[in-house]
């Protein structure tokens, strides 16, 4: 199913055709069903996702990995090891967007985990609006409830459903919703996500299936209560691979301190809301959601008839790990030597209850992560900062006011944060309406109450942006609607890959490789963790995994992205790939 283009998207449209023509593999022809069923078709195909698992880790880290794990997808199926992201805005929602529609935010609409809604003067957030309510029904209203209507591309898990006149099954799972909620479409049998349980919400149905409502009663997400995070193997091979435990920058996780052990309680004296919570930035996380997943599978009944099912699987954990102690840390080392364990357990799930041979495994990540500035810092990296988010508004509000006259003093004292994590309240502004990181967002009213146009004052803020130290582009929202994108602007590309016209903001800002905003001072020690989101290559960077029938097994040097995941699992259901979807089955698959 297409969708139509707005008059003011075609150009956009048009360039980002041409930007991807001379990059990606032509689309091959639909499967047909003689062609599918040539080979040993399959019943299930299993989308696997590790969030933040940076595509360089399998490599660096293979060694400490068992045979039956990612070993076994990168020995037994196809390895792409040039795998990235062909846009910008490298954050959890379009990632998960992308991946079984096999498009970019531009056409995705998913331009961000939030975005600025002009017309409802108030954030947007990706996956949930106030339309629908949690399932099982909270105490107290949520301000979001998940639901997929904000995607405007359609899915793999869509065109399975309509080839099979809904009898093919699509579940996604995950820790977090927009995780479970993107990549399984529209309408799935059920989509499902953790918030102290394993909830859905009234888009899909008004009540959990019975499967899913015996594991919340089983006590399993409560069983870790008071569990000791410790190393899978000794302290030194840890020292070795990415150095001390405990580094400047570092954060605590909730109440779980900067080195191991690390408890599991986040200071509660039984479980609640600040113990969930460092459950999921605990590999434990992950332990839960892979026996969810065991019993959404036999639950649901995936891969037990002749229609092929599509199931989705996003482990979250690892992403709010790498958030909280970088990715030079024994934590993400850690819960990577975990995550192997968890591939390995649940292939051998998959083995015995669909049949070796029977299903299909796609394994990538939503994104990379940058090292933590201080870390950087301290091995030789230089370049590595902190950019004051709270120093760039008022900067940008100063010259605006200046630039145009406006006599209205700023006061520049923001709220400090007490404790760490917490944001500083930001000055009131007038001519930026909002900022949300890369977009800023100007008042129009204001703007065409002077006389003056949008586009005009973009420009203007544009040119004082790029003089900023620490930023290395920005693109303003005219210029990207047009197309004003140089051949030789690999950045630029990028970025016109991450805008969409009407949620897209007036400035895009690019920081340069290894700054991070968000400090409110640098070197505040308020201040720790690492984020992602750039354009930059360790953000890019993710692990594509093709493992089942008629694929050789090794590594592949062809350049492929994620977004090759959607036109592959439409491959192994036997299905035309989504009508959005950029590239086809890459050429070196075997498929």
């Amino acid at each position: 199913m297409g969708r139509t283009v707005a008059p003011a998207f075609a150009t956009v449209a048009v360039l980002v055709g041409l930007i991807l023509a001379v990059a990606v593999v032509n689309r091959p022809p639909p499967p047909t069903a003689a062609a599918a069923s040539a080979g040993k078709p399959v019943k299930l195909v299993v989308l696997l996702v590790f969030d933040q698992l940076r595509g360089d880790y399998l490599d660096r880290w293979r060694d400490q990995f068992g045979d039956g794990g990612f070993k076994r997808l990168q020995d037994d199926g196809a390895w792409f090891t040039d795998s990235h992201y062909p846009y910008a805005i490298t954050t959890t929602g379009p990632g998960h967007a992308s991946m079984m529609t096999g498009a970019p935010p531009a056409r995705t609409g998913i331009v961000n985990n939030e975005w600025y809604d002009r017309a409802a003067a108030a954030e947007a957030y990706c996956a949930g609006t106030p339309k629908y309510f949690l399932v099982p029904t909270p105490a107290a209203k949520t301000k979001y409830a998940g639901t997929p209507d904000r995607l405007l591309s359609p899915t793999v898990g869509d065109g399975l459903k309509a080839a099979t006149g809904g009898r093919g099954k699509v579940v996604g799972v995950s820790l977090k919703d927009r995780s479970a909620i993107f990549p399984s479409g529209r309408q799935p049998d059920g989509a499902y996500w953790f918030d102290k349980r394993f909830v859905t919400s009234t888009h899909y149905r008004d009540g959990l299936p019975r499967w899913a409502d015996e594991f919340n009663k089983s006590g399993l997400a409560e069983s870790y209560f008071g569990r000791k995070w410790e190393r899978a193997k000794p302290a030194a091979v840890y020292d070795k691979l990415v150095g001390p435990d405990d580094s400047d920058g570092e954060g605590k996780g909730t109440a779980q301190g900067r080195t191991f052990p690390h408890p599991t309680t986040g200071g509660d004296e039984k479980p609640g809301a600040n113990y969930y919570k460092a459950l999921t930035y605990s590999p434990f996380g992950n332990d839960l959601l892979l026996a969810f997943t065991k019993a959404a599978i036999a639950g649901e009944q995936l891969g037990r008839d002749d229609v092929p099912d599509l199931l989705t699987v996003s482990f979250s954990s690892n992403d709010l790990i790498g958030h909280a102690w970088g990715p030079d840390s024994h934590e993400v080392l850690d819960v990577t030597i975990r995550s192997d364990a968890v591939v390995a357990d649940l292939l051998a799930h998959l083995d015995a209850t669909v049949g070796a041979g029977r299903y299909a495994v796609i394994l990538t990540a939503d994104h990379g992560i940058v090292s933590i500035p201080e870390v950087a810092a301290a091995r030789g990296n230089k370049e590595a900062k902190r950019v004051s988010a709270v120093g760039f508004v008022i900067g940008a509000e100063k010259f605006l006011r200046e630039k145009y006259a406006d006599p209205t003093p700023l006061d520049e004292k923001p709220t400090e944060p007490t404790k760490e994590g917490e944001e500083p309240a930001l000055p009131k502004t007038t001519w930026i309406e909002k900022v949300s990181p890369p977009y800023v967002y100007l008042n129009h009213r204001l703007v065409k109450s002077k006389g003056l146009t949008p586009e005009a004052v973009a420009g203007e803020l544009a040119g004082w942006v790029r003089t900023q130290a620490g930023v290395q582009a920005a693109y303003t929202h005219s210029d990207l609607k047009s197309g004003k994108v140089a051949d030789v602007d690999e950045i630029g590309r990028k970025v016109l890959l991450s805008f969409h016209p009407d949620r897209s903001g007036d400035v895009f800002v690019v920081l340069k490789p290894y700054h991070l905003i968000g400090a409110i001072h640098t070197g505040d020690k308020l201040v720790t963790g690492t984020t992602h989101g750039s354009p930059h290559e360790y953000d890019t960077n993710a692990p594509l995994l093709v493992y089942g029938p008629g694929v050789g097994g090794g590594r592949r040097a062809e350049k492929v992205s994620p977004l090759h995941a959607a036109p592959v699992a439409a491959s192994f259901l036997g299905i035309p790939p989504p009508t959005d979807a950029l590239y086809g089955v890459p050429k070196t698959l075997g498929r």
